[in-house]
Parts: structure tokens; C-alpha cells; sequence
């Protein structure tokens, strides 16, 4: 039965081969550790159980970080929008309406989201959501 973090490794590698890689700052990974780079995180969420169709998705999250104005004081941080809408543009380009040959799944891309502030972090990420179909032969044995 598959799964969605076996979807999330092809997502993953999807992302790697195209120039998301080389456009952000920081990494394409399933985790974050370095809150002062640009980062695309690939969070693999739920999946439905026993159907011959099942529906899960997978979260793919941008996180950039704010641009800082040091003329006042304390600093401004405010929301960097024309990072945030080109590294989602890219990677909407390399992900949308994928179907996997063989592999009996495919996604396309549901709700995106709007900057959402990293707590305790001076950055923004968004997130959009791969809806996730799965069509699996059911076996009754």
C-alpha cells in the first residue's frame, strides 16, 4: 500500500532535478534547520486506508526569509512577496497535474496559501498542497 511519503521521495526528486535546486538559497529537504536561507520542505501528510481509490495529500512549503530594514530601530522585517511568488511559480511549474506512469498515482495542486509567519523566526513561508490520488487494485482474498 503506498503511502504518502513514498510520494513525498518522488516529489522530492522532482524538485532536485529542476531549478528550484539551484534558484533558492538553501535546501529541498523534509525538515528545516537553517531558518536564515530559503528552503522548500516537502511535509507528507495523511492518506486514506483499504480503498481501491484513496485520496492523501502532501504539503510543499517555501520559506523565505524577511527583508530587514536596519535605517530604523528597532528593525522592520516585512514579508519578502517577490521571492515568495517566483519559487512558487517554479515550483507549481515542475509539480502541477503529475501523473505517475506505473505507479497507479497521481496529484495536482489544491490550496495554496498566503504568507504565513514563521513563529519565533523572522521569515515567511507558503505552502501548497498536493492532492494526492491513489488507485491501488483491491485484492479479496
Amino acid at each position: 500500500m503506498i503511502t504518502t511519503e513514498e510520494i513525498a521521495v518522488r516529489v522530492y526528486e522532482m524538485l532536485m532535478g529542476s531549478d528550484v535546486r539551484t534558484m533558492i538559497t538553501g535546501v529541498i529537504d523534509y525538515e528545516r534547520n537553517d531558518y536564515t536561507k530559503e528552503d522548500v520542505i516537502i511535509v507528507p501528510h495523511a492518506i486514506d486506508g483499504e480503498d481501491s481509490v484513496r485520496f492523501g495529500q502532501i504539503n510543499v512549503n517555501i520559506h523565505v526569509p524577511d527583508i530587514v530594514s536596519k535605517h530604523v530601530k528597532p528593525p522592520v522585517y516585512r514579508t519578502d512577496f517577490p521571492r515568495l511568488i517566483a519559487i512558487r511559480k517554479q515550483v507549481i511549474d515542475v509539480l502541477q497535474n503529475h501523473y505517475e506512469k506505473g505507479s497507479g498515482y497521481n496529484w495536482n495542486i489544491g490550496l495554496i496559501n498566503p504568507p504565513i509567519k514563521e513563529p519565533e523566526h523572522n521569515e515567511h513561508f507558503v505552502s501548497i498542497a498536493l492532492e494526492i490520488t491513489v488507485r491501488e487494485p483491491k485484492n479479496n482474498q
